[in-house]
């Protein structure tokens, strides 16, 4: 891996409930982070969480993003989530830029709202720049995580989600730690993914003066 001269950034999105403080602490392997709240989300603010490891040069950022309810879609909320998201990326240009979005969803059927992340974060806000890395959560119980991949490959792209990379995981331990191998799997599975690209150059996302015009647009793409 070559020197870099600042941890690479990598910015979590998705809906409560799909384990995104799950994800930070199992990459960091400590309780960082703590699951969302209603009263955390009314914030509207990304958590950042530096991650640092023996060889410094692994270290990354993770920036976890406001959790976006399905039930909020139409509302001030989740625009004004949106906007801060936006911000966000905004702020990241004059820390090195972002390496990779991580969009965390539950195995199973990708929903609307699935679908309207992804076009709001990937297309929109990041302009499609920034490879977009999907974390598929929720697979303790499959005897082959990465099984859920095969099998649902199809219909994922077939939704307009075409991922740069992808990983199939849990981010749980269970019960007296029931799915502990699984676990140590797939923090395996994830370290070498923001490894592999922490090591490519990071996006540089067109950030001119939107603001006028960002909920005009966001309204546009919550009504397709």
């Amino acid at each position: 891996m070559c020197p870099r001269l600042r941890p690479p950034n990598f910015i979590i999105i998705g809906e409560m409930g799909v384990g995104k403080s799950s994800l930070v602490n199992l990459i960091a392997e400590d309780r960082l982070a703590e699951s969302s709240s209603g009263a955390q989300r009314c914030t509207l603010k990304s958590t950042e969480y530096p991650v640092t490891f023996s060889d410094s040069r692994f270290n990354l950022n993770l920036f976890d993003t406001v959790a976006l309810d399905s039930t909020i879609t139409n509302n001030a909320g989740y625009l004004d989530a949106l906007v801060k998201t936006h911000e966000l990326v905004v702020s990241l240009k004059n820390r090195g830029g972002v390496h990779g979005l991580l969009f965390c969803i539950k195995a199973g059927r990708v929903s609307t709202a699935v679908q309207q992340n992804y076009r709001l974060f990937f297309e929109f806000l990041c302009q499609g720049q920034v490879p977009l890395a999907l974390v598929v959560t929720n697979l303790e119980n499959e005897e082959n995580m990465d099984d859920w991949w095969i099998k649902n490959k199809a219909h994922v792209e077939n939704s307009g989600i075409v991922p740069f990379t992808h990983v199939c995981i849990t981010t749980i331990k269970g019960h007296q730690n029931e799915y502990e191998a699984r676990y140590f799997e797939s923090r395996k599975k994830v370290l070498n993914m923001l490894m592999e690209l922490g090591t490519r150059d990071a996006s540089l996302v067109d950030v001119s003066d939107r603001s006028p015009r960002i909920y005009k647009k966001l309204r546009e793409l919550l009504l397709r």
